[in-house]
């Protein structure tokens, strides 16, 4: 095929070859600028922001990888379930700056993004060959989408946007060796998918992508193409493989709710629409989207046949329309291992999980913008009139909602209320109940977990919470029995047995007790509060028959 073909993606709506006014490298300079300082600006509220109690703790201030940094340790220990070491290098460089004061991590998420936004002009200016329309709004929608502030303004989605920014960057290496097939260049886009992996493991689609490349840039060199992807697969399979073992590690692997396949496509048809629903309706966004209480309804059912046969049979009628084909299958691509067809954590989808993909649609909205001065359209087209309407109508919605929303993210109680106004559930209830037991509000604390209970009777860790609640209240057969019904839901629940073993004690029932820290040392041999407790127990079992002073238990924190 010609060279027009080649960068262009050629076909119907897809023209980019030849260079229309406005297309020059020089103009694109200034409007790049604009979309990076309105990116930045509209994030300003963040960068005030303090931690919060949902993962901070675990990958943050009480990650001793983090405040006391191994890089032996790094490489070799997952962290929540995920293998991310070059995230955590990027904290512990934070801690290393400001230890625990949570402006550098978030001054940092800022300026990732900004930089993404940035590369995001760049690859969509590479493949478009110089729509500046299309880059500009495609950048400047994915800067201030109110989806993405999730991965920004939360410390711990620090591996969204590092991933991200590797995973871009390999996308415009790779798009400059298709076109002069240099190795070199393919070499260096390889140890950038590496950089990308070790930032976080939704990377694995990449050499995928890669292939999608491959097909708008209308390669035939079919077996080329596959040859030079096989590296790129096997450092995917290695990482995926990483990934799938740290999250059986931590029992991340599971259906939280009575599941089967059928249930679980429906609610990944779900999860999608909804995904491209917020892309044009961004409101009632939240940090945690429940499943639905009674199992797959209507809703699901709507979203099914949408997903599954209106939108198909949509790009079937354009399908000669290369960008919007290319775009969608970005889209999917990159969203695929978050559609919950396999249930994994509590939460049927998330914001954060659009930090990539959205880029695939935006491009299928954007790229007409540059058709009316394409040969063809003398009054514009449908496509570039709507577009531009869409746009026009999109732009200051997600500059208000984006402003708001990282807000939301101010502290633990703001984001959990925030939540609770809007999809009441198990893990919002309890998150808050721990946040108001921080602050000393016990009576609060235990209303929360008794909710979370409710919506949620198997939530151990909800159990778990509301039988220390009760003990500090000194409700100790209340507190007892909600250990031992979270133990009987989560049997390697090593707080609360550690918990149960305190309050045991404390009934003076010290052989059950020291028989629960025994348990807790086997699960976990380095839990310093377990020996602790058991040594001390000990102790006073031996001191009893003289009559000394027992020494109370520690609690686990």
């Amino acid at each position: 095929m010609g060279k027009k073909k080649r960068q262009g993606g050629g076909d119907q709506g897809g023209r980019v070859a030849g260079a229309a006014p406005g297309r020059t490298g020089g103009s694109a300079v200034p409007v790049l600028l604009l979309v990076l300082l309105a990116t930045f600006v509209v994030y300003l509220p963040s960068l005030g922001n303090g931690f919060t109690n949902w993962d901070d703790p675990e990958y943050v201030t009480g990650n001793r990888l983090v405040s006391a940094p191994d890089l032996g340790a790094i490489l070799t220990t997952p962290v929540q379930g995920n293998y991310h070491p070059l995230t955590i290098v990027s904290l512990a460089l934070n801690y290393k700056i400001s230890g625990y004061e949570p402006s550098s991590y978030h001054w940092l998420n800022v300026l990732l993004h900004v930089a993404n936004t940035g590369l995001v002009f760049a690859f969509i200016w590479s493949l478009s060959a110089g729509r500046l329309k299309t880059a500009a709004a495609t950048s400047l929608l994915f800067g201030i989408h109110p989806m993405h502030v999730e991965s920004v303004a939360w410390v711990s989605e620090r591996k969204d946007v590092l991933y991200a920014f590797f995973y871009l960057l390999g996308l415009i290496l790779y798009l400059r060796y298709a076109r002069t097939r240099r190795l070199g260049t393919l070499g260096v886009c390889l140890a950038v998918c590496v950089l990308s992996l070790a930032s976080k493991p939704a990377a694995v689609v990449f050499p995928v992508t890669l292939l999608l490349l491959d097909l708008f840039e209308a390669r035939r060199d079919w077996s080329r193409m596959i040859l030079e992807k096989v590296p790129f697969f096997a450092l995917s399979l290695g990482a995926g493989l990483l990934t799938l073992q740290a999250q059986r590690m931590v029992g991340a692997v599971e259906n939280p709710v009575a599941s089967t396949a059928l249930s679980n496509a429906l609610y990944a048809s779900y999860g999608g629409l909804m995904y491209v629903v917020s892309l044009f309706l961004p409101f009632r966004l939240s940090a945690v989207y429940p499943y639905p209480p009674n199992g797959p309804g209507p809703a699901t059912w709507v979203a099914a046949v949408v997903m599954w046969a209106v939108i198909p049979a949509l790009l079937f009628a354009f399908r000669r329309l290369r960008p919007l084909l290319f775009g969608w299958a970005f889209f999917l691509v990159n969203i695929a291992l978050v559609l919950q067809f396999l249930s994994v954590g509590q939460v049927l989808m998330a914001d954060r999980y659009t930090y990539v993909p959205y880029i695939g649609l935006l491009l299928a909205l954007t790229w007409w913008l540059d058709e009316a001065a394409a040969p063809g359209h003398p009054d514009g087209g449908w496509g570039p009139r709507l577009s531009a309407i869409v746009i026009v109508l999109l732009i200051p919605i997600c500059l208000w909602q984006t402003w708001v929303r990282c807000g939301v993210w101010k502290d633990s109680e703001t984001l959990w209320r925030d939540t609770i106004s809007k999809y009441p559930s198990a893990v919002a209830h309890n998150n808050l109940g721990n946040t108001l037991a921080r602050k000393g509000d016990i009576a609060g604390a235990t209303a929360n977990y008794r909710e979370a209970i409710r919506l949620d009777p198997r939530y151990a860790r909800a159990h778990g919470n509301l039988g220390r609640a009760l003990g500090l209240q000194g409700r100790m057969s209340e507190s007892i029995a909600e250990y031992r019904e979270a133990l009987r839901l989560k049997e390697d629940f090593v707080d609360a047995r550690v918990n149960l073993a305190a309050s045991l004690a404390m009934q003076g029932q010290l052989d059950e007790a020291m028989t629960h820290l025994r348990r807790v040392l086997e699960l976990d041999p380095a839990h310093a509060e377990a020996r602790f407790n058991l040594n001390l127990m000990q102790k006073n079992a031996a001191a009893a028959a003289a009559a000394k002073p027992q020494a109370t238990p520690r609690p686990a924190k």
